[in-house]
């Protein structure tokens, strides 16, 4: 199929290489083509458009891959956007994660035009993106949905593409989703840099906590990548997830929810913003944590 993508980065890298490994057809919108990374993508075999309006124009689908709601509406709605370029049959996939109302807005203001437009925000992280393994969860139509599969699984593991409901569903259980990862990445920071602090052998203590009560997928999985070595690496900013609390705590004032975990834990990535680490993996809280404790948290091999 001719697919377009907007956002070459971190995670829209990968996946546009893993679109045209799955012999799509792809023309880039980027503002900085002299990245290494849209070089990287240029000479792979994707084509490079002037404009979102350009893209939209050479494309039976648009991905935008982009970091919050006010760049999505900026690249579909604005001057020289998607929508200016767009035929009817379109169909734009917003994989970014953004409010739902806002999702909901422009699925309306392209449904005006007889665009599709689907949420289809992602989870998985830069790893998941590299391997085709990223899990979707998709809101808008069914139809839509259906036609943009093809699509989706070059990008995403097949059984962990799910179309969700409505427009707005994608983004709120991505936002659900977010806000889990970031409160437990929180509370894992805080645990580990207590039991070091305390005398605890790392490798001890993490063989044991994987096998109770205490076990999840980032002590499993984020922390032994981008933590324990001390790289912090980013799989997914710091920044981002900041970003991703604020929209969970927008979502709770508009539905009445208190959330007062979440509110903390944002507090504490921005502690870790103020420190210098928005560029960093999340995980990054854990070194302002183990600053004010006098320890470090990390394995022997690192």
């Amino acid at each position: 199929m001719k697919v377009g993508f907007i956002g070459i980065g971190v995670m829209g890298r990968p996946m546009t290489l893993n679109l045209l490994k799955a012999e799509h057809e792809v023309t880039i919108f980027a503002r900085h083509p002299d990245k290494p990374e849209v070089q990287e993508v240029l000479q792979a075999g994707a084509k490079l458009a002037p404009s979102p309006r350009a893209v939209a124009m050479a494309s039976d689908i648009v991905i935008t891959m982009v970091p919050n709601s006010p760049q999505v509406l900026e690249v579909v709605t604005g001057p020289q956007g998607v929508l200016e370029g767009a035929r009817k049959g379109l169909i734009i996939v917003d994989m970014s994660t953004i409010a739902p109302v806002v999702s909901r807005s422009l699925y309306e203001q392209a449904a005006e035009k007889g665009v599709q437009f689907l949420d289809a925000p992602v989870s998985g992280g830069s790893q998941g993106a590299v391997n085709g393994t990223l899990t979707i969860m998709v809101g808008g139509d069914k139809e839509a949905f259906d036609k943009a599969l093809p699509v989706l699984e070059a990008m995403g593991k097949k059984e962990n593409i799910v179309y969700v409901g409505t427009s707005g569903a994608g983004e709120i259980i991505k936002i659900v989703n977010n806000l889990l990862c970031g409160t437990i990445a929180a509370a894992t920071s805080e645990a580990l840099v207590l039991g070091v602090k305390a005398g605890a052998d790392l490798e001890t203590m993490t063989r044991i906590i994987g096998v109770s009560t205490g076990g999840s997928w980032q002590l499993a999985n984020q922390f032994p990548l981008r933590a324990f070595n001390g790289s912090f690496k980013p799989g997914f900013m710091t920044d981002l997830l900041h970003k991703d609390l604020g929209l969970a705590l927008e979502l709770a004032a508009e539905y009445q929810t208190s959330l007062p975990m979440t509110g903390l834990a944002r507090q504490l990535y921005e502690m870790s913003r103020a420190s210098g680490h928005g560029s960093d993996d999340y995980t990054a809280l854990m070194h302002v944590l183990e600053q004010m404790a006098g320890v470090e948290v990390r394995s022997k091999e690192s």
